[in-house]
């Protein structure tokens, strides 16, 4: 007997589960969040993400307005410096012309002849010519090592730093390195004439 009102009671309460009240409790709960919605603000995740994005875009728009101004600022100034920096270019080969002619140096007469600031001349220099534009760098000492390995003006724009180092013997790398910032202003130079 008591096995059967226990299985009564099991019975009667599964059914209590299934219909009535549990089922109304579920249903409630899943309604409620549907009002609600995922993306509600209500929500607090929700609420710092919505706040955050704001903020972004007010600031977004505060950089794009100073950026504006910076715009307008530099436009401005390049416009004030422009015209001023235009009469001194001119008046320098005046200044140099009435310049009294001094007696030059060798070095300083061979740096003249070189065409230096020329990258497509720099193709039609001798040895002579390269010598020359070392001097004018400062870099003299090294002259003897490129009149040996005979470096004219097409392997000076074809030079790498392992060449500078290994060929030519130059050990240090700053003077490596200024050789090869000079020959790369040659190269482009002869590259966009």
């Amino acid at each position: 007997m008591l096995l059967r009102s226990m299985r009564s009671m099991r019975a009667s309460g599964a059914r209590v589960l299934r219909t009535g009240a549990a089922r109304t409790m579920c249903t409630a709960v899943v309604e409620e969040e549907a009002a609600v919605g995922a993306f509600s603000p209500s929500h607090p995740h929700n609420q710092m993400f919505y706040i955050t994005a704001g903020v972004i875009y007010v600031f977004s728009l505060k950089w794009q307005s100073e950026d504006k101004k910076l715009a307008k600022f530099i436009a401005a100034h390049k416009a004030e410096h422009a015209p001023a920096e235009a009469p001194a270019a001119a008046e320098t080969p005046v200044a140099a012309a009435a310049a009294p002619a001094s007696p030059v140096s060798s070095v300083v007469a061979a740096v003249a002849a070189a065409p230096a600031g020329a990258g497509a001349a720099a193709v039609d220099w001798k040895v002579t010519d390269v010598v020359a534009w070392l001097e004018g760098l400062e870099l003299g000492m090294h002259a003897d090592s490129f009149k040996t390995h005979s470096v004219n003006g097409k392997m000076l724009l074809t030079l790498s730093e392992q060449d500078l180092y290994q060929t030519l013997n130059i050990v240090s790398p700053l003077h490596r390195k200024k050789i090869l910032m000079e020959v790369a202003t040659l190269r482009k130079a002869y590259l966009n004439p």
